[in-house]
């Protein structure tokens, strides 16, 4: 059985936020919305932060998203899609 995860954000709390609050293994593909006006920052397990900028993407394969936090500036927007393995 595969699961679907989907999962937006809209970030400016200045505070980092996890990407699934549970552990949650998956392939997930990352974006950060072309219409934010800076890059947000995104780390693995609380380390150094790496710079995403507007429109920027990733995939990740059999990764836990809680152990994902990301950042942004007021209105960045950042979505999360993705199925278990």
């Amino acid at each position: 059985m595969v699961n679907v995860y989907l999962k937006s954000f809209s970030l400016g709390s200045g505070q980092y936020v996890k990407l699934a609050d549970v552990s949650t293994v998956m392939n997930a593909t990352i974006i950060a919305s072309v219409k934010n006006t800076n890059p947000v920052n995104v780390r693995f397990r609380g380390g150094t932060p790496a710079s995403w900028p507007p429109g920027a993407a990733a995939l990740l394969e059999g990764v836990d998203l809680s152990e994902f936090e990301v950042q942004g500036a007021s209105g960045h927007l950042l979505l999360v899609v993705g199925y278990t393995r």
